[in-house]
């Protein structure tokens, strides 16, 4: 996640998924995504279990050096039970109110269990599908957290779908490229199924040619190769490609000895582009 003291980027705008293995790592991010708001002078609306004072985001904040005092003051950090977070209306009637007030943008943030409280599982689902439409709608960021222990199978693939573009893992994530899809740190065991989760969303959404981003990818195992393999197969024997461009010399020669560049419709480009 980088170091919360460093300036939060553009990373953090978006429609963003942070799947988090511990606390401390979901803090991270959710520090360096409300510090990001708050330096674009933007509303910051985020919503919170009340059974849960050991967690609240104020406190929290507060607690590690982020001084949120005068935005509580003026109302552009507010914090909302679920039930007002998410209204039957759905939350394009938030975000409007909030930009109604003057802000240049608005960003929301909630924990998955906080949805489960007012929503049934499919209903998140379609928060989110809404939210990625309201992202590209309205000036205003959105950020999902998500447990990596219980976001799994289909939930995975849901949740990684609607936020294609915007991944957030430990040492994994993904950002829009002007020709596809970037990808970020290492791939390996520990999170293969987000990798593949990601792949064949994005194969899905792409008709003829898939341009892959690897620049930024530092090391793949062997099963990651497969995994790729297995993620496009389907669009690979559709008559798509895929094309990993900018691949680091590690990276490449690690699939070129995996054969990945004999696979139909695969394609490296090494070198920057």
């Amino acid at each position: 996640m980088g170091d919360v003291r460093d300036a939060p980027g553009t990373e953090w705008d978006g429609h963003v998924l942070l799947l988090h293995r511990t606390e401390g790592e979901r803090l991270a991010g959710l520090i360096a995504w409300v510090r990001r708001g708050l330096e674009l002078g933007e509303k910051i609306i985020y919503t919170e279990l009340p059974l849960m004072p050991e967690v609240a985001l104020v406190p929290v904040l507060e607690a590690r050096g982020v001084d949120v005092a005068a935005a509580v003051g003026e109302g552009q950090l507010v914090v909302l039970p679920p039930e007002e977070f998410y209204p039957p209306e759905g939350q394009r009637v938030v975000v409007e109110r909030a930009l109604a007030e003057g802000f240049p943008a608005v960003r929301i943030s909630a924990e998955v269990r906080a949805a489960l409280s007012v929503l049934s599982p499919s209903g998140v689902h379609g928060v989110e599908q809404q939210l990625d439409a309201l992202v590209g709608d309205l000036p205003m960021s959105a950020m999902c957290q998500y447990s990596e222990a219980t976001t799994t199978g289909t939930w995975l693939d849901d949740a990684v779908a609607t936020h294609l573009s915007g991944v957030h893992q430990s040492s994994f994530s993904t950002s829009r490229d002007l020709d596809g899809l970037a990808l970020h740190g290492e791939v390996d065991a520990t999170n293969t199924d987000v990798f593949t989760a990601v792949l064949s969303a994005a194969s899905r959404h792409r008709s003829q040619v898939l341009w892959v981003d690897l620049g930024e990818v530092t090391y793949v195992d062997a099963g990651s190769c497969w995994r790729l393999d297995d993620a496009t197969r389907y669009y690979r024997s559709s008559g798509g490609h895929v094309v990993l461009v900018a691949l680091q010399p590690p990276v490449e020669l690690a699939m070129r000895m995996l054969e990945v560049d004999e696979l139909p419709g695969m394609h490296l480009v090494g070198g920057e582009r």
